[in-house]
Order: C-alpha cells, then structure tokens, then sequence
C-alpha cells in the first residue's frame, strides 16, 4: 500500500537516507585499510606523505577499486528505476563479478595517481601556484575520467581496453558534463572535511550517485543523436 501526503514524503526521504547510507557503510567496510592510510595522510605532514603513498596505491587496485564498481553497479539501477535492489547482496555479487576487471583497472589508474601526487609533491610543492592549479585540473580530469570508466564497466560490461579508450573519449568530448561531474565530487570533497559525518554515511554513494547520473545522461545523449543519424 502506498503512503501519500506528507507522511509519504518522510517515508521516501528516510528509504533514500537508508539506502545511501548502507551502501556507503559497506564501501568503507571494504575499504577500510585505504581509509586507515587516509586518515593517516591527514594528520601527518607533507614529509611523510610521499611514504604512505607506495601502500596507498597498492592497495588502492585490489581493494578500492573493486568495491567501488561494485557501488556503481547498485547505484546505476537506482538510476535505471531498480529502487527494490537488496543492497548487501548486490554489493557482494558485483564485487565478485567485475573483480578482475577492476583491479586490472586500478592497477593502471592507481599508477597514474601515484604519478601525479608524486610529481606534485616532490618537485611542484610549495611552488608557484600556477602548477597548483596545473595539479588541481589534472586531478579533476583523472578523477573524472576514472569514473566514467567505472561507469562503463557497469553499465556495457565492457572489457578492459575497450572501457579505458571509451572512458577518455566521454571524458574528453564531453567537457561540460566532465566538469559538472569534477566540480560536484569537489564540493562533495570540501563539504565532507568540514562536516565528517558525511565522509561516514554520505560521501561515497553520493559521489557515484552523481558521477553516474552525469554519465548516463551523456550516454542516452550519445544514443539520441546515433539514432537521429541512422533515421536520416
């Protein structure tokens, strides 16, 4: 039986807060390793960081980037209007299934990122602020790179290769949406250092909430004119 009114309303609000906070309580869960170096890297100071950066990006391909597509996984059929999904067996039964193909990804991912902190903090901090903002714009193209790319694997179960060339290529000839994707996970970012409860029960299901969404809106445009193309 469907509840309306305003007591309809708390209902789907409290379901939506459920849901997004048990999906992101299982990624940290599975994450927790990364989290303990991260909450590392935030109260030690800039000598120390270059070291806890090697296990970070081991870690980073066999444990983050599995359990994030799996998040994309679930996420994506909210998105698709799947809103009954079981969220902890669909958790584990997407980790499993795109395991290999993620940590095949963040093995190549994890050494970019290890690339760009390191060439940050070991020839361009405390530099000029131009290459500030030069790091700032290579991190947000990568992260949304890296997002679309886990977009991909979800939603077209492409292999590995094929996601990575076709995750540039969204990326890059869709700069407004890449942008859009870039500067919501920032704000997410910001928001979450000042209010931390959100790194706990928000941050990670709300960031691929939006990553996907950006991404599948390019998709079905993508789609849209392909069909327009063929109907001429």
């Amino acid at each position: 039986m469907e509840i309306n009114g305003l007591m309809g309303s708390f209902y789907k609000i409290s379901v939506l807060i459920t849901r997004f906070t048990f999906t992101n309580l299982i990624w940290l869960f599975l994450n927790f390793p990364i989290v303990y170096i991260m909450l590392s890297l935030m109260v030690n100071d800039m000598t120390h960081m270059s070291l806890q950066l090697l296990p970070f990006a081991i870690l980073l391909p066999l444990l983050f980037f599995p359990a994030t597509c799996a998040m994309f996984a679930v996420v994506r059929r909210w998105i698709l209007g799947e809103g009954d999904v079981r969220i902890f067996q669909a958790f584990l039964k997407y980790y499993k299934e795109n395991y290999k193909q993620s940590v095949k990804g963040g093995f190549i991912f994890g050494f970019l990122w290890l690339s760009l902190f390191l060439n940050y903090f070991v020839f361009f901090y405390q530099q000029s602020m131009i290459f500030t903002y030069m790091f700032i714009g290579l991190a947000a193209f990568l992260f949304t790179w890296n997002t679309y790319f886990f977009s991909m694997i979800v939603h077209f179960e492409m292999k590995l290769l094929p996601s990575l060339k076709s995750s540039l290529l969204v990326t890059i000839g869709n700069p407004i949406s890449s942008a859009g994707v870039a500067i919501i996970n920032g704000i997410l970012i910001v928001l979450s250092l000042k209010f931390t409860f959100i790194i706990a029960f928000f941050l990670g299901s709300l960031s691929v909430y939006c990553s996907f969404f950006y991404f599948y809106k390019v998709i079905k445009k993508t789609m849209r004119k392909i069909s327009t193309v063929n109907m001429a």
